[in-house]
């Protein structure tokens, strides 16, 4: 079945009716860029608590960035202009959390004296709600942190069982956090040591917010009459109090704030310095403390591991919060300011919001610009208006909490009028495609093709110059407004710039477009990479103030005399102050990591924080450059106590020669290896131990895309026969089945098949079960023609060629954060499998990579090295680290934890997560022996031989296990497993995995 088009193509020859040949290629001269563009070219405006700014930009249903729902701004431009604010309620319309309408499952909520209980799981709960009057209200919550969970609450919110827009179903609420105490204690070596974040569990009330872009109450419309307000739990317990209703939140200008103040105005020399990393509350874990030593820096680290200041890029995203005490001697007019360090966003500003006890003083502290310092130095800066003349803020006497948060407020049209973008650059090249068929990808591919063919595009796209247009006038006015945004033109003006020149290029060679198709998706690419990191608004703290106006405020910018005497200071330290704090401590171990940077200083921060405090055990943790360093180390004899991060065949081979200790002689061992998928630890199983723990572990899953398999109606597949099925229609449509060529564990542990015989000494290849799995591999690339080579199927995916496909965890999280055009409009589920006809069960057994760790069989402190491993593998930690790495870095540095009941605890798609789970109790990987590697090898020749050779499989196969049995025959007389004329002295033992292990939430 082909997909519509307005006159069918179903065969090359009625293509070639299509076009006309010419003997020259065609590049007429650019258009001129169109000098009268839409105000916002489909981009709703930045909207402030008094509602739109601007005229209504002219925004229709088809330009809905998710195709049915629409975002915020989107609604706010369409369905919600015609709706005016609710009028001023004398009281709110509340209603107690314990007088429901109705729940999904009693199972998860308690009523208690204190409010209704609301466990984690997946639930929803009604309430009604009683509207005097038409108009658009705001909702809020009031309510308590139930658990120690770090991770956002997140509820999504239906009126009367419909979403109103997009992120009604991400409403995020947030915990409130606190150290333990100031001044911070340190360690014997005078370094402050990071202080445990708490969570406090006191009432918050909340008007719900889309934290994403702002902080300001979103407006939800409802009619008189009774509404049935739906919430959804997406993530996190939480104790629930009330729901309410109420009259949009008004926030005044300054000026009209001012005029009501009963002080005056009165110079003083009070000033109030409040140390940045001293905050009384936070509203994150990863929100973290930085020790700097930079010029001028309060107070100075003096060479040691010092807290002076906080955030940075751990400070960057919508909707965080961190708060500080001040306290004024009088009641009076204050001025507020801060000195802070934005060195992060390239010629732009840092917006963030500003709260006063809990309150917005007035509509300009929404939006507080902080400027990126082309030095990359500290600065001042004292909030005032746009003249430079200081706001003033009336306090009364005493206490008050200044709370910062960063807003992406400005950005969000911005970052949605790209992915709108986006989505038309996508369904341009699908029609494009739908006319040519393969001839692009014939083109790049260097097939014979015809490079001087002209399309007659127009006459199949009557409106592809219309569509041209759009996208070209809609990326320019994109980057007008960014250009008002910014100091200067920033990278991303740039890009934007830059595609609507080719867009515009287009319309003057649109026949020639077809041969040129592949700008498309680089065009995509390019401008799709700014998309996951545009609203975020990093900014560092050293301190902020509170003074008297006319006060003298401290120098916060060093001069070059400064800046140079804390060079040689901070080098002359460099001399004198000895940096290996604990090698010579009879209590600290040594861990090398193979990870980067980022994961290295999270990890000793948390070990600092709460492994060490619990134990007494100091952990340097140093970061390996080069994975090779492991196994040079273990040559050299120079070795750490333990390492993380280390590949399961590194393992193998490391147990196989002694270099490892046996982790099953270690108390409490069986304990620990409970929170691992049992096909899992057969990798590091050799010869009655076991030799490590794992860290993270890949899984297989299929991707597909809904909006492309319903308009072929076609459904994601159960099993291989129903991929079989599909292959037709995907095929003739020009779309294509991605499956990796060099996974064969999938097919060969579907059909019931091992690698090797219970003893490890033979392949295990040479049964029926693992010649049909090898047939049914090998199938798949000559019988029914999948791709043999696809550079990026992430690539594919997004532009829609090829819509489904067998993939794993790191190109599902490139999915998810880096092709933002396409979200909501793909899915995943579990990989097809084989049919068991026994128990009517679809098998759908897959391996993937793993990471470990391990303790070097020559370490003196294997005992407190193991105590470490225990600490780290645990659910505890791997939930907190797995939180903190992707709030701290993004979705992108999402934790794919080996601990089974920590990976069901992680911020997964609620949607997604039971498709990995599903797929996840099917992970069985590759056993470990002497002279497994040659497995691997062997098997891809004899699939090459077979597939692009043409070759007999089951002669292929016959090779393949000769040649497997000969190298593990060699490397068992190696390993004193065999005498030297082949006789068995020591076999090994291979764990079986019959059945799949745990797959549900915890």
């Amino acid at each position: 079945m082909l997909i519509p088009s307005p006159s069918p193509i179903s065969s090359p020859s009625q293509r070639e009716t299509i076009v006309s040949r010419s003997l020259l290629w065609k590049r007429l001269a650019c258009l001129t860029i169109l000098s009268s563009l839409l105000l916002f070219g489909g981009v709703p405006p930045y909207t402030m608590a008094d509602g739109p700014a601007g005229p209504a930009p002219l925004l229709t249903e088809k330009d809905y960035i998710n195709g049915k729902l629409p975002t915020y701004l989107e609604w706010q431009a369409t369905k919600g202009k015609s709706f005016s604010d609710a009028a001023a309620l004398q009281a709110r319309i509340s209603v107690d959390a314990s007088a429901y309408a109705a729940v999904s499952e009693e199972t998860h909520f308690t009523k208690t004296d204190n409010g209704l209980l609301w466990k984690d799981g997946e639930s929803w709960i009604d309430y009604q709600l009683t509207i005097p009057e038409d108009g658009l209200y705001n909702l809020g919550v009031v309510y308590e942190s139930a658990d120690d969970a770090v991770t956002d609450i997140i509820r999504g919110v239906y009126i009367d069982g419909e979403l109103p827009f997009l992120e009604a179903d991400n409403i995020r609420l947030k915990h409130k956090f606190v150290y333990q105490g100031y001044p911070l204690k340190r360690d014997e070596f005078g370094n402050d040591i990071l202080p445990q974040s708490t969570i406090v569990k006191e009432q918050q009330d909340v008007r719900l917010a889309d934290y994403t872009a702002d902080i300001t109450p979103l407006k939800w419309y409802l009619s008189k009459g009774v509404h049935t307000v739906r919430l959804v739990n997406q993530q996190s317990a939480m104790l629930l109090k009330s729901l309410y209703a109420d009259s949009p939140l008004q926030i005044p200008a300054y000026a009209e704030v001012a005029s009501d103040y009963q002080a005056t105005a009165r110079n003083g020399d009070f000033v109030q310095l409040v140390e940045a990393e001293q905050m009384s509350a936070k509203s994150n874990t990863s929100i973290q403390l930085q020790s700097v030593s930079d010029a001028l820096i309060s107070p100075d680290p003096e060479g040691l591991i010092h807290y002076n200041a906080m955030g940075g890029e751990q400070f960057r995203i919508s909707g965080q919060w961190a708060e500080w005490e001040i306290e004024v001697p009088e009641t009076g007019l204050y001025e507020l300011g801060f000195k802070f360090k934005q060195a992060f966003l390239n010629n732009s500003y840092t917006n963030e919001s500003i709260m006063i006890d809990g309150q917005t003083p007035f509509k300009e502290m929404l939006d507080v610009q902080f400027a990126y310092s082309k030095s990359w130095g500290w600065a001042g800066k004292s909030l005032a208006d746009k003249q430079g003349k200081p706001f003033l803020f009336q306090l009364t006497k005493g206490k008050h909490t200044v709370r910062i948060s960063p807003t992406a407020a400005p950005m969000k049209p911005i970052y949605e009028g790209l992915l709108r973008n986006l989505n038309r650059i996508s369904a341009l090249e699908q029609r494009i495609r739908k006319v040519t068929g393969n001839y692009e990808r014939s083109y790049t591919s260097g097939g014979n093709v015809d490079l001087n063919r002209d399309w007659q595009l127009e006459k199949y796209i009557p409106d592809i110059e219309e569509r041209l247009t759009e996208i070209e006038a809609d990326l320019t006015g994109l980057a007008d407004r960014l250009s008002g945004l910014t100091i200067g033109e920033s990278d991303v003006e740039s890009s934007f710039r830059a595609a609507a020149y080719e867009f515009n290029n287009m319309k003057s060679r649109i026949r020639q477009i077809p041969s040129e198709l592949q700008l498309f998706a680089t065009t995509q690419q390019k401008l799709s990479s700014w998309a996951f990191r545009m609203l975020d608004q990093p900014l560092m703290l050293d301190y902020l103030w509170v003074s008297q106006p006319g006060a003298e405020l401290p120098q916060v910018a060093p001069n070059m005399w400064q800046k140079l005497g804390n060079t040689a200071v901070n080098f002359y330290r460099s001399f004198v102050i000895d940096y290996n704090f604990t090698r010579d401590d009879p209590k600290a171990i040594d861990v090398w990591v193979n990870r980067g940077r980022n994961y290295v200083r999270l990890i000793q921060q948390l070990a600092d924080e709460t492994f060490t405090p619990e134990t007494g055990i100091h952990v340097n943790v140093n970061i390996v450059p080069d994975p090779n360093m492991l196994i040079l180390g273990n040559l050299a004899g120079d070795q750490p106590d333990a390492a993380l991060g280390v590949d399961g065949g590194v393992v193998g081979d490391f147990a196989m020669r002694g270099a490892l200790a046996d982790l099953t002689k270690m108390p409490g061992y069986n304990d620990a290896i409970q929170a691992f998928n049992p096909g899992a630890m057969r990798v590091f199983h050799y010869d009655g131990g076991n030799y490590a723990l794992p860290e993270t572990q890949n899984f297989k899953i299929m991707m597909y895309r809904t909006d492309i398999l319903e308009q072929l109606g076609l459904k994601p597949p159960q099993t291989w026969e129903d991929v079989y099925t599909m292959l037709p229609t995907l095929q003739q449509s020009g779309h294509e089945f991605f499956y990796t060529p060099a996974d064969y564990l999938s097919f060969l542990y579907q059909n019931g098949a091992e690698l090797y015989s219970k003893d490890g000494l033979v392949s295990g290849l040479d049964t029926d079960a693992a010649f049909k799995g090898f047939k049914q591999w090998t199938q798949l690339f000559t019988l029914f023609q999948l791709p043999k080579e696809v550079p990026s199927f992430f690539n594919h995916f997004r532009l829609g060629d090829m819509p489904i496909g067998i993939t794993d965890f790191n190109t599902y999280l490139l999915t998810q954060v880096a092709a933002p055009e396409i979200a909501g409009k793909w899915q995943i589920a579990p990989i097809p499998g084989n049919m068991d006809e026994k128990s009517g069960t679809v098998l759908r057994w897959a391996g993937g990579p793993l990471q470990a760790g391990i303790i070097y069989e020559k370490s003196e402190k294997q005992e407190l090295a193991w105590k470490f491993l225990q600490w780290w593998t645990s659910e505890k930690t791997q939930v907190r680290f797995g939180n903190d790495i992707e709030a701290i870095y993004g979705p992108e540095y999402r934790w794919n934890s080996a601990n089974m009941d920590a990976f069901a605890k992680l911020p997964w798609p609620r949607s997604q997560l039971s498709a990995i789970l599903e797929q996840w109790k099917w992970y069985k990987e590759a056993p470990n022996v002497p002279g497994g590697y040659f497995t691997a090898r062997q098997l891809v020749f004899a699939w090459q031989n077979v597939v692009a050779a043409n070759a007999v499989p089951r002669e292929e196969l016959d090779k393949a296990i000769i040649a497997i049995n000969q190298e593990m025959a060699r490397k068992q007389v190696e390993f004193k497993m065999r005498d030297s004329v082949g006789k068995v002295l020591h076999p090994i033992d291979i764990p079986d995995v019959p059945s799949p292990g745990k797959g549900e939430e915890p």
